[in-house]
């Protein structure tokens, strides 16, 4: 299952991608929102997938660390649906969102980062992923609402850590023992 998740993560970056690219082209494209939209329900997946496969391992500390950082990738794209539907980008998902990105980006990274099953380049990817995160997270204090140019460089960082992890996750083997979760 470690191949499907982290395909999807990199799937998901890549429609992120091209998200991005379109919004940067034209602020009102609506099919450039989709496409982030559905990015950040595929990182959300892939994110899910890595709890449920057990890369972070067991226990409350990698269920909190990683259900929260999943929820915060979807608030972010339930606030582009609202924005998409009202035409207003004033609404509670996107802080939600990216608070909920911080803090269990930091729990999940160091939950994975511990558990041990990335091994090698593979263990840092995720909190490669966070940092950059915050470094695009920084930036967007300093703009207006528009993307801006110099903003792409940080934008592209975070999504190859994004493309990173899922390789990083696509390329691990289970770990030994491992039951997926159900419930």
């Amino acid at each position: 299952m470690n191949k499907v998740w982290g395909s999807v993560g990199i799937a998901a970056a890549v429609l992120w991608a091209a998200g991005i690219l379109l919004q940067y082209a034209d602020a009102d494209s609506t099919p450039g929102e989709l496409l982030i939209d559905v990015g950040f329900i595929g990182i959300a997946a892939m994110i899910a997938g890595m709890l449920a496969a057990g890369v972070a391992g067991r226990g409350v500390f990698p269920a909190i660390g990683l259900g929260v950082w999943s929820f915060g990738h979807l608030s972010i794209a339930l606030g582009g649906f609202v924005e998409l539907a009202t035409g207003n980008a004033d609404n509670a998902f996107y802080p939600l969102g990216g608070l909920s990105q911080i803090i269990g980006g930091v729990l999940a990274a160091v939950a994975l980062a511990r558990a041990g099953v990335l091994t090698g380049w593979r263990r840092w990817t995720p909190v490669a992923w966070v940092v950059t995160y915050l470094a695009v997270f920084a930036t967007l204090f300093t703009t207006t609402d528009e993307v801006q140019a110099w903003q792409l460089v940080p934008f592209a960082l975070w999504l190859a850590s994004i493309a990173l992890t899922g390789a990083a996750v696509a390329t691990t083997a289970p770990p030994a023992g491992a039951v997926a979760r159900t419930a």
